[in-house]
Formats: structure tokens, sequence, C-alpha cells
């Protein structure tokens, strides 16, 4: 028996974890596009250079990730794809600024050719 169809719908109630498992599981594959559509939805960004997801994070969401970073000068956590969790982005006092690499919304948008 064939499981049913995975909507592009659905993705909006799967788990953080389960949308970057997609992301980075199925490589070149129509759902690995609307994964990153819908981790761009819940504000994530992806960095093309470094190859990893980015959020904009409040106090409370980095105190959530690490304890031990609340209070200080961090503005973003990542998914780590090798510990398989989120974490503090610590590159704060390079003067980097990471949203540079990071594709837009229109790089990452499913499109379909016109016939």
């Amino acid at each position: 028996m064939q499981p049913p169809a995975l909507k592009t719908g659905h993705l909006s109630k799967f788990q953080l974890e389960t949308l970057f498992y997609i992301f980075y599981a199925l490589p070149k594959d129509v759902l690995q596009a609307y994964a990153a559509q819908e981790l761009y939805t819940r504000e994530w960004r992806y960095h093309a250079e470094s190859r990893l997801w980015f959020k904009e994070a409040t106090p409370t969401e980095i105190a959530a990730v690490n304890a031990s970073a609340s209070g200080g000068q961090y503005t973003h956590i990542y998914f780590d794809i090798t510990a398989w969790e989120r974490r503090v982005y610590g590159n704060v006092n390079n003067n980097i600024n990471i949203t540079e690499g990071f594709l837009s919304e229109e790089d990452i948008t499913v499109k379909f050719p016109s016939s």
C-alpha cells in the first residue's frame, strides 16, 4: 500500500529538525526547495558560502539555545548539521556581516517553467 502523497501544505506542520532533514537529505529534489521555502517562512535564512541556516534571534531564543550566551552581543542562531541542533552564532567580534551571504527569498522560491 502506498503512503499518501506529501502535500506542500503539510510542511508548515513539520518540526524544524524535520525540515532541515528534508533540506539536507534530498539535494536537487523539489521537496528540498519546498522545505527551504518553509524555513524562510519561519524566518530562517540560508547562507550560501557556509551552507548553513541562520535565524536572527531574540535574547530569549538565544538563552533557550545556550544559557551561557545570554546577555552577550549575539544576534543569530544557526542549525549545526554535525550536532543536529541549534547553536548560537559566535562570530560577533570579527566584524563579519553574516547577512551578506544569505540567499534571497526569490533565490529559493520554487519556479516551474512556463509551457
